[in-house]
């Protein structure tokens, strides 16, 4: 008897403009919040009990590998929040004269 291989889907692979994106986002949050990923890293572990968060979130930084449960704990720390809402909301030109 013959054994069939099964032909596994490749895996998905986050394409680089998403990424930059979704690191930008990180980035720029951690920079209004005056905070290091180090000090992230620290206040993580100290409030939600991440025993060796740093490594895995300098790497989740550089690839941009954020689970969404992980985005929303991160915003919890600062007392925020993650909404969605439509893309011209955000993008709208303001009407200042």
């Amino acid at each position: 008897m013959r054994k069939t291989k099964i032909k596994v889907p490749p895996k998905y692979k986050v394409p680089d403009e998403v990424r930059n994106r979704v690191r930008g986002f990180m980035n720029d949050f951690m920079k209004e919040q005056n905070i290091t990923k180090s000090a992230l890293a620290e206040l993580m572990h100290e409030k939600l009990g991440r025993s060796g968060c740093r490594p895995s979130l300098v790497k989740k930084f550089s690839n941009a590998t954020f689970q969404l449960a992980e985005v929303m704990e991160i915003l919890d720390l600062f007392d925020c929040e993650l909404k969605i809402v439509p893309k011209n909301e955000i993008e709208a030109p303001s009407n200042k004269d």
